[in-house]
């Protein structure tokens, strides 16, 4: 297992957070957010996989917030002149479709190329494999590292969109014994975070029902962002 893996997993459980994936996810996507404003955007592979995978309306925003437009118009160019064929190809064919019986089922099977294309994001595509290889590191170090099951057990486990992920992969990967015993740990801790987060968001909505929204704790504060990324993944409110 790679040691900048692993070091990037235990600074991610040094965080405060509902769930570690989260935390690495959110600096991975900046590292690959910030290289794009930069060479990166030129160089001759990337351009290749550009061309072909665009990205998805999340990470164009954020690509057209940042600094470098005028990389990002050159990638876009050759990403419309790479798709061009395709589009006309396509849009011919929802035009023909519309012609005759069953109009409504010829179009849509017509444009389903167009709905492949909206699911498309090289970025998004670099982070599944980046998720990959963190999960693959914590089941790792859980499973080999003798001083990792105790910063687990003190996490919060993990948001549900990840726990599901992490759930698959432990399954797969681990023998039937040691899976078990993973999910004798992880299970009390997501329902440990689930039923305290329940409680921690009550007292959050009697602070703002109250008027007293700057009073209460940072815990009690922080509430309704934590839970939604609890549910939800990803993080809510100030980086």
């Amino acid at each position: 297992m790679p040691k900048l893996e692993i070091s990037k997993v235990h600074d991610a459980y040094e965080r405060p957070g509902e769930c570690p994936l989260c935390a690495l996810e959110e600096d991975a996507e900046k590292t690959y957010l910030r290289s794009f404003q930069h060479s990166r955007v030129m160089e001759p592979n990337v351009r290749v996989q550009t061309n072909t995978q665009g990205f998805c309306p999340a990470h164009y925003r954020k690509l057209y917030d940042g600094e470098n437009k005028l990389g990002l118009s050159l990638v876009v160019h050759t990403h419309l002149q790479h798709l061009l064929p395709e589009l006309r190809a396509t849009l011919d064919a929802v035009a023909r479709a519309a012609e005759g019986r069953s109009v409504k089922d010829r179009v849509a099977a017509a444009s389903a190329p167009l709905v492949g294309l909206r699911g498309s994001c090289f970025i998004c595509g670099l982070l599944r494999a980046d998720s990959e290889r963190y999960v693959l590191t914590i089941l790792y170090l859980w499973s080999r590292d003798p001083d990792f099951p105790a910063v687990f057990r003190t996490s919060r486990g993990f948001c549900i969109p990840h726990f599901v992920t992490v759930l698959d992969q432990a399954s797969k990967s681990m023998r039937a014994d040691r899976f078990g015993r993973w999910l004798a740990e992880a299970i009390p801790l997501m329902k440990e975070s689930l039923e305290g987060l329940e409680k921690e968001l009550h007292a959050f909505s009697q602070l703002h029902q109250a008027g007293n929204a700057s009073l209460g704790t940072d815990v009690e504060r922080s509430a309704l962002a934590r839970t939604l990324q609890k549910l939800a993944g990803g993080r809510f409110g100030a980086r």
